[in-house]
């Protein structure tokens, strides 16, 4: 057998053997060639590990670089990390994360978040060193960080608080947990109103410590110790249990229900205002409109009053005149008699004189009314002339 090879050998000639030596070394290098030469994409860490002396080097500008047999591990720079039960988002099985809501209901969270290599040549060297690649980062660094910050997350609100009212806090908590660590909590004994059976109930909730207003950590974010960013935390649905979903929508239709009645029972608590306001509004129009009339009465009674007043006045400015002209003829007569008129011209006289009298008192409209509430001379002057007056219709 020996000799056979010898033979073939010996009938080898310089050439063939060059051109065997070369495709030798070709075979060698189509086998090896993945591990002579490594090229780094504009969007990759390659970190290579020596085959010979077992160094470390990092490599971060894109294009070829000196494998030299050793190993190569490629990192993304930056990566979305998926934690859905949605087939088309990350992989096909479900990767969405549990939850516990402070009211005993579960429910499955679904969403994703950026996250970012360190920048630092040290800082990826230790994260390469504690996990040694890109798959092992997100499952025993990103998620089991998102995992810790949505447990923690859930004993803060319940379940109807998370589908509503508290529906962007549960985004801020897990965002703010996961990047910066966990919170540190305590337990109180609060007591709320329940609309629902309107009366007061005690209840325990969690609370966030918070000092200055700067909620305290229990500890640092695994991502914050290994300088890994995260960035734009988003959840795309929140799955509850059968029995959660049909709890929240039993409660959402009382809470409506209770949310109706109240607003009814404001409607005719208003409507009560609104008519005690207008009874009062009617009251008060109807008490103005009689002081209106009123107003009205006095103020011509006033008139009339001032009318008759000054009626009497007038009156007894003309009696006064009629008198004083009575008592001038008078004065006149009785001293033509005293110069000597006999009896019969003497009684003449008087007669003619009463007939002038009478007739210059006919003569004088009096007012139909008149204020007598004025004293001495004046009202005696003024009653006297009406006595005669009257005694005169008579006649």
């Amino acid at each position: 057998m020996l000799n056979y090879f010898r033979t073939i050998f010996q009938n080898l000639t310089t050439k063939k053997i060059l051109i065997l030596g070369l495709g030798f070394l070709l075979l060698i290098f189509l086998i090896f060639s993945g591990k002579i030469i490594e090229n780094v994409d504009n969007s990759e860490i390659v970190i290579i590990q020596s085959a010979f002396t077992g160094n470390v080097t990092i490599h971060t500008t894109p294009g070829p670089v000196t494998q030299g047999f050793g190993t190569a591990t490629h990192y993304k720079k930056s990566n979305q990390f998926w934690f859905s039960r949605h087939k088309d988002e990350g992989k096909q099985e479900d990767q969405s994360i549990k939850i516990r809501f402070n009211d005993g209901g579960h429910g499955q969270i679904s969403g994703s978040v950026r996250w970012y290599m360190p920048s630092d040549d040290m800082a990826i060297l230790k994260l390469h060193t504690d996990f040694g690649s890109q798959l092992a980062i997100e499952q025993q660094l990103i998620r089991q960080v998102v995992t810790k910050a949505v447990y923690m997350t859930g004993p803060l609100m319940s379940s109807k608080e998370s589908s509503a009212e508290k529906r962007n806090d549960l985004l801020s908590y897990i965002e703010d947990q996961s990047i910066n660590g966990v919170y540190r909590t305590k337990q109180e004994d609060i007591k709320v109103h329940d609309d629902l059976m309107n009366t007061d109930k005690t209840i325990t909730v969690v609370r966030i410590v918070e000092k200055n207003n700067v909620p305290l950590r229990q500890e640092i974010s695994a991502v914050k110790m290994y300088s890994v960013n995260l960035q734009g935390l988003a959840l795309n649905s929140i799955d509850y249990d059968e029995e959660v979903e049909k709890q929240i929508k039993v409660q959402q239709e009382a809470y409506m229900q209770v949310q109706t009645a109240i607003a009814n029972s404001k409607k005719a608590e208003q409507d009560a205002i609104t008519t005690e306001l207008q009874g009062k509004a009617a009251a008060a129009k109807a008490k103005w409109e009689q002081e209106v009339i009123k107003a009205q009465a006095v103020t011509q009674a006033e008139q009339e009053k001032e009318v008759a007043t000054f009626a009497a006045q007038t009156a007894l400015l003309d009696a006064q005149k009629i008198r004083t002209d009575a008592d001038a003829k008078a004065y006149a007569n009785r001293l033509l008699v005293n110069d000597g008129l006999t009896p019969q011209e003497k009684a003449q006289f008087e007669k003619d004189t009463k007939i002038g009298v009478a007739e210059a008192l006919s003569k004088i409209a009096l007012p139909t009314t008149y204020m007598a509430g004025g004293s001495g001379k004046e009202a005696s002057l003024l009653e006297s002339i009406l006595g005669v007056k009257l005694l005169d219709d008579k006649k």
